[in-house]
């Protein structure tokens, strides 16, 4: 990859669980408001869709290719943020 997306991990090859965890760890150094931005497997973007957008997530999905998608996830601010 070239360009601004030469800084977007690519977690295809991780089995969901893994993928969820490392979401979670990379979402936990994360400021309010910056995204956390990654490429997926059609079945990875769906076990994570769901989930991030109830607890708390803008989730954006992307297709970037046949197989591949970028998906983006937001933690939404808050009073106790602000």
């Amino acid at each position: 990859m070239t360009g601004k997306h030469a800084n977007i991990p690519d977690f295809s090859d991780l089995t969901c669980t893994n993928l969820m965890i490392r979401l979670k760890m990379l979402l936990k150094k994360t400021p309010p408001g910056v995204p956390v931005a990654c490429y997926v497997r059609r079945g990875q973007r769906d076990t994570i869709e769901v989930p991030f957008a109830r607890s708390g997530y803008e989730v954006k999905v992307q297709k970037a290719d046949a197989h591949r998608y970028r998906v983006s996830l937001t933690k939404k601010e808050t009073e106790m943020d602000l």
